[in-house]
Protein backbone atom coordinates (compact mmCIF):
# COMPACT_ATOMS: atom_id res chain seq x y z
CA UNK A 1 0.00 0.00 0.00
CA UNK A 2 1.44 3.69 -0.85
CA UNK A 3 -0.55 7.23 -0.19
CA UNK A 4 -0.98 7.34 -3.94
CA UNK A 5 -3.01 4.34 -4.15
CA UNK A 6 -5.15 5.93 -0.88
CA UNK A 7 -5.58 9.06 -2.31
CA UNK A 8 -7.36 6.98 -5.11
CA UNK A 9 -9.31 5.75 -3.43
CA UNK A 10 -11.11 8.16 -1.54
CA UNK A 11 -11.42 10.41 -4.73
CA UNK A 12 -13.22 7.33 -6.57
CA UNK A 13 -15.38 6.99 -3.17
CA UNK A 14 -16.23 11.27 -3.78
CA UNK A 15 -16.41 11.16 -7.57
CA UNK A 16 -18.42 7.94 -7.52
CA UNK A 17 -17.45 6.67 -11.03
CA UNK A 18 -13.37 5.11 -12.12
CA UNK A 19 -13.72 7.52 -15.24
CA UNK A 20 -14.40 10.70 -12.88
CA UNK A 21 -11.49 9.99 -10.49
CA UNK A 22 -9.07 9.26 -13.44
CA UNK A 23 -10.02 12.23 -14.93
CA UNK A 24 -9.36 14.19 -11.38
CA UNK A 25 -6.18 12.86 -10.90
CA UNK A 26 -4.55 12.79 -14.22
CA UNK A 27 -4.44 9.20 -14.08
CA UNK A 28 -5.91 6.30 -17.07
CA UNK A 29 -8.90 4.62 -15.89
CA UNK A 30 -6.93 1.19 -15.75
CA UNK A 31 -4.20 3.02 -13.39
CA UNK A 32 -7.35 3.79 -11.18
CA UNK A 33 -8.53 0.33 -11.25
CA UNK A 34 -4.95 -1.12 -10.78
CA UNK A 35 -4.70 1.35 -7.85
CA UNK A 36 -7.99 -0.16 -5.90
CA UNK A 37 -7.13 -4.11 -6.74
CA UNK A 38 -3.75 -3.45 -5.08
CA UNK A 39 -5.54 -1.89 -2.08
CA UNK A 40 -8.10 -4.92 -1.73
CA UNK A 41 -5.82 -7.27 -1.55
CA UNK A 42 -3.31 -5.66 0.46
CA UNK A 43 -6.59 -5.84 3.09
CA UNK A 44 -8.04 -9.43 1.80
CA UNK A 45 -11.02 -7.51 1.89
CA UNK A 46 -13.45 -6.22 -1.03
CA UNK A 47 -13.75 -2.08 -0.54
CA UNK A 48 -15.99 -0.85 -3.75
CA UNK A 49 -19.06 -2.93 -5.21
CA UNK A 50 -19.09 -1.92 -9.17
CA UNK A 51 -22.53 -1.24 -10.43
CA UNK A 52 -22.46 -0.43 -13.51
CA UNK A 53 -20.03 2.44 -14.39
CA UNK A 54 -20.69 3.50 -10.46
CA UNK A 55 -18.90 2.60 -7.16
CA UNK A 56 -20.35 1.97 -4.05
CA UNK A 57 -18.87 1.36 -0.44
CA UNK A 58 -18.93 -1.78 1.34
CA UNK A 59 -19.00 -2.38 5.08
CA UNK A 60 -15.86 -2.55 5.01
CA UNK A 61 -14.56 0.14 2.88
CA UNK A 62 -16.73 2.76 5.00
CA UNK A 63 -14.61 1.91 7.63
CA UNK A 64 -11.78 1.95 4.98
CA UNK A 65 -12.77 5.14 3.48
CA UNK A 66 -12.97 7.13 6.85
CA UNK A 67 -9.51 6.07 7.96
CA UNK A 68 -7.96 6.61 4.86
CA UNK A 69 -9.85 10.26 4.89
CA UNK A 70 -7.99 10.76 8.65
CA UNK A 71 -4.70 9.71 6.92
CA UNK A 72 -4.86 11.84 4.37
CA UNK A 73 -5.54 14.86 6.44
CA UNK A 74 -2.97 14.00 8.85
CA UNK A 75 -0.28 14.12 5.83
CA UNK A 76 -1.75 17.33 4.56
CA UNK A 77 -0.98 19.29 7.94
CA UNK A 78 2.20 17.62 8.52
CA UNK A 79 3.35 19.19 4.86
CA UNK A 80 1.97 22.59 6.38
CA UNK A 81 3.92 22.24 9.23
CA UNK A 82 6.72 21.26 7.34
CA UNK A 83 6.74 23.96 5.25
CA UNK A 84 6.30 26.50 7.87
CA UNK A 85 9.59 24.89 9.01
CA UNK A 86 11.48 25.48 5.91
CA UNK A 87 10.66 29.07 5.62
CA UNK A 88 12.23 29.75 9.01
CA UNK A 89 14.91 32.19 8.57
CA UNK A 90 18.22 32.05 10.14
CA UNK A 91 21.96 33.17 9.12
CA UNK A 92 23.94 36.17 9.64
CA UNK A 93 22.69 39.82 9.07
CA UNK A 94 25.07 42.40 7.86
CA UNK A 95 23.33 45.83 7.93
CA UNK A 96 25.32 49.09 7.84
CA UNK A 97 23.46 53.07 8.81
CA UNK A 98 24.78 56.25 8.98
CA UNK A 99 25.32 57.61 12.38
CA UNK A 100 21.87 59.34 13.10
CA UNK A 101 20.09 55.82 12.13
CA UNK A 102 22.11 53.42 13.70
CA UNK A 103 22.34 54.97 17.05
CA UNK A 104 18.62 56.54 17.57
CA UNK A 105 16.72 53.84 15.23
CA UNK A 106 17.72 50.89 14.73
CA UNK A 107 18.59 49.23 17.59
CA UNK A 108 14.61 49.23 18.81
CA UNK A 109 14.03 47.95 15.22
CA UNK A 110 16.35 45.37 15.20
CA UNK A 111 15.68 44.70 18.73
CA UNK A 112 11.35 43.39 17.59
CA UNK A 113 12.83 42.12 14.87
CA UNK A 114 14.71 39.70 16.69
CA UNK A 115 11.58 38.91 18.76
CA UNK A 116 10.33 37.54 15.14
CA UNK A 117 13.07 36.08 13.83
CA UNK A 118 15.72 35.21 16.98
CA UNK A 119 17.36 32.96 14.40
CA UNK A 120 18.95 35.85 12.65
CA UNK A 121 22.44 37.06 13.97
CA UNK A 122 22.47 40.54 13.19
CA UNK A 123 25.85 42.62 12.50
CA UNK A 124 25.29 46.58 12.24
CA UNK A 125 27.91 48.84 11.03
CA UNK A 126 27.98 52.35 12.11
CA UNK A 127 29.48 55.06 9.75
CA UNK A 128 29.28 58.21 7.63
CA UNK A 129 26.30 57.65 5.07
CA UNK A 130 28.97 57.65 1.98
CA UNK A 131 30.81 54.80 3.74
CA UNK A 132 27.73 52.79 4.14
CA UNK A 133 26.83 53.27 0.67
CA UNK A 134 30.28 52.24 -0.38
CA UNK A 135 30.36 49.17 2.00
CA UNK A 136 27.11 48.38 0.05
CA UNK A 137 28.07 48.89 -3.55
CA UNK A 138 31.48 46.23 -2.20
CA UNK A 139 28.92 43.62 -0.69
CA UNK A 140 30.18 44.21 2.77
CA UNK A 141 26.50 44.61 3.92
CA UNK A 142 23.35 43.61 2.46
CA UNK A 143 20.60 46.81 3.82
CA UNK A 144 22.01 50.35 4.56
CA UNK A 145 20.23 52.91 6.36
CA UNK A 146 21.61 56.44 5.42
CA UNK A 147 20.55 59.83 5.78
CA UNK A 148 20.33 61.54 2.44
CA UNK A 149 19.13 59.68 -0.83
CA UNK A 150 21.99 59.68 -3.39
CA UNK A 151 20.59 58.32 -6.82
CA UNK A 152 22.92 55.71 -7.68
CA UNK A 153 22.98 53.18 -10.26
CA UNK A 154 21.50 49.87 -8.90
CA UNK A 155 20.82 51.30 -5.66
CA UNK A 156 17.17 50.77 -4.24
CA UNK A 157 15.97 53.66 -2.10
CA UNK A 158 12.47 53.40 0.99
CA UNK A 159 11.61 56.08 2.79
CA UNK A 160 12.07 54.97 6.29
CA UNK A 161 10.97 57.94 9.07
CA UNK A 162 11.25 61.56 8.77
CA UNK A 163 13.97 63.45 10.90
CA UNK A 164 13.61 66.70 12.01
CA UNK A 165 17.08 68.70 12.22
CA UNK A 166 17.26 71.63 14.96
CA UNK A 167 19.71 74.63 14.60
CA UNK A 168 21.65 74.01 18.19
CA UNK A 169 24.12 76.70 20.20
CA UNK A 170 25.67 77.13 23.61
CA UNK A 171 22.52 78.38 25.58
CA UNK A 172 24.96 81.82 26.03
CA UNK A 173 25.06 82.38 22.20
CA UNK A 174 23.94 86.00 21.14
CA UNK A 175 20.97 83.90 19.02
CA UNK A 176 19.30 81.59 22.47
CA UNK A 177 16.23 82.98 23.09
CA UNK A 178 15.45 84.79 19.78
CA UNK A 179 12.30 83.74 18.69
CA UNK A 180 13.59 82.83 15.05
CA UNK A 181 16.86 83.73 12.71
CA UNK A 182 16.39 84.39 8.81
CA UNK A 183 18.46 82.11 6.92
CA UNK A 184 21.02 84.81 5.79
CA UNK A 185 22.52 85.36 9.73
CA UNK A 186 23.14 81.71 9.68
CA UNK A 187 26.22 82.93 7.21
CA UNK A 188 27.93 84.79 10.11
CA UNK A 189 28.37 82.21 12.67
CA UNK A 190 31.05 79.77 13.53
CA UNK A 191 30.03 76.78 12.73
CA UNK A 192 31.01 72.91 14.04
CA UNK A 193 29.88 70.34 11.00
CA UNK A 194 30.00 66.67 10.28
CA UNK A 195 32.75 65.66 8.47
CA UNK A 196 32.52 65.54 4.25
CA UNK A 197 30.45 62.24 3.25
CA UNK A 198 28.11 63.03 6.04
CA UNK A 199 24.14 62.39 4.95
CA UNK A 200 23.33 65.16 7.59
CA UNK A 201 25.58 67.65 5.99
CA UNK A 202 24.81 66.88 3.04
CA UNK A 203 21.16 67.68 3.61
CA UNK A 204 21.89 70.97 5.77
CA UNK A 205 23.91 72.04 2.55
CA UNK A 206 21.30 71.35 0.21
CA UNK A 207 18.41 73.25 2.21
CA UNK A 208 20.72 75.93 3.06
CA UNK A 209 21.43 76.37 -0.57
CA UNK A 210 17.75 75.94 -1.68
CA UNK A 211 17.58 79.09 0.82
CA UNK A 212 20.61 80.91 -0.60
CA UNK A 213 22.52 80.63 1.95
CA UNK A 214 26.15 79.22 1.30
CA UNK A 215 28.32 78.68 4.54
CA UNK A 216 31.99 80.59 3.95
CA UNK A 217 34.67 77.92 4.36
CA UNK A 218 36.42 79.82 6.72
CA UNK A 219 33.46 80.07 9.41
CA UNK A 220 33.78 75.95 9.63
CA UNK A 221 35.56 75.64 12.73
CA UNK A 222 35.87 72.11 12.99
CA UNK A 223 34.83 69.04 11.24
CA UNK A 224 34.08 66.20 13.22
CA UNK A 225 33.01 62.43 12.26
CA UNK A 226 29.69 61.64 14.73
CA UNK A 227 27.11 63.22 15.56
CA UNK A 228 27.57 63.22 19.15
CA UNK A 229 30.81 64.55 19.09
CA UNK A 230 29.41 67.73 17.24
CA UNK A 231 26.88 68.18 20.17
CA UNK A 232 30.12 68.12 22.71
CA UNK A 233 31.57 70.89 20.24
CA UNK A 234 28.88 72.93 20.51
CA UNK A 235 28.18 72.59 24.16
CA UNK A 236 31.86 73.70 24.83
CA UNK A 237 31.04 76.58 22.66
CA UNK A 238 33.18 76.18 19.74
CA UNK A 239 29.93 77.02 17.33
CA UNK A 240 27.03 76.46 16.30
CA UNK A 241 25.39 73.71 14.37
CA UNK A 242 22.54 71.76 12.70
CA UNK A 243 22.22 68.08 13.67
CA UNK A 244 19.60 65.93 14.09
CA UNK A 245 16.78 66.65 17.19
CA UNK A 246 17.33 62.91 18.54
CA UNK A 247 21.02 63.44 18.99
CA UNK A 248 20.49 66.60 20.80
CA UNK A 249 17.30 66.07 22.65
CA UNK A 250 18.99 65.21 25.96
CA UNK A 251 21.20 68.32 26.32
CA UNK A 252 18.43 70.26 25.15
CA UNK A 253 16.59 69.24 28.22
CA UNK A 254 19.28 69.50 30.67
CA UNK A 255 19.85 73.16 29.13
CA UNK A 256 23.28 72.19 27.82
CA UNK A 257 22.06 73.39 24.65
CA UNK A 258 19.66 76.11 22.90
CA UNK A 259 18.21 76.01 19.34
CA UNK A 260 16.21 78.59 17.58
CA UNK A 261 13.84 78.03 14.30
CA UNK A 262 15.49 79.06 11.25
CA UNK A 263 12.85 81.11 9.23
CA UNK A 264 12.62 79.81 5.52
CA UNK A 265 14.72 77.01 5.56
CA UNK A 266 13.38 73.51 5.14
CA UNK A 267 14.74 71.08 8.41
CA UNK A 268 12.41 67.88 7.77
CA UNK A 269 14.16 65.04 6.11
CA UNK A 270 13.64 61.31 5.32
CA UNK A 271 15.99 58.39 6.61
CA UNK A 272 16.31 56.11 3.91
CA UNK A 273 16.12 52.37 3.49
CA UNK A 274 18.74 51.14 0.83
CA UNK A 275 19.98 47.92 -0.93
CA UNK A 276 21.62 46.95 -4.07
CA UNK A 277 19.09 46.07 -6.68
CA UNK A 278 19.13 42.24 -6.43
CA UNK A 279 17.96 39.52 -4.58
CA UNK A 280 18.33 39.68 -0.85
CA UNK A 281 19.12 36.80 1.07
CA UNK A 282 16.26 34.93 3.20
CA UNK A 283 17.43 37.07 6.34
CA UNK A 284 17.68 40.47 4.65
CA UNK A 285 14.61 39.94 2.69
CA UNK A 286 13.12 39.15 6.14
CA UNK A 287 14.57 42.07 7.25
CA UNK A 288 13.40 44.79 4.62
CA UNK A 289 9.65 43.54 4.38
CA UNK A 290 9.44 43.51 7.89
CA UNK A 291 10.84 47.29 8.48
CA UNK A 292 8.66 48.23 5.47
CA UNK A 293 5.22 46.67 6.91
CA UNK A 294 6.08 47.89 10.30
CA UNK A 295 5.65 51.97 9.24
Amino acid sequence: MNLNQLETFVVTVEKGTLSAAAEELHLTQPAVSKHLKALEETFGLRLLERSGREVRLTEGGRIFYRRAREVLRLLEQLRRELAQVSKLVRGELLLGASTIPGQYVLPHVIGRFKGRYPGVEVKLIIGGSEDILRRLGEGEIEIGVVGAEERRKGFLYRPLVKDELVLILPPDHPWAGRRSLEAAELAGADWVCREEGSGTRKVVEERLRDAGVVLPPARIVMELGSTEAVVSAVEAGLGVSIVSRWAAEKSLKLGRLATVPVAGVDLERHLFLVHRARELSPAASAFWEFVLGSL
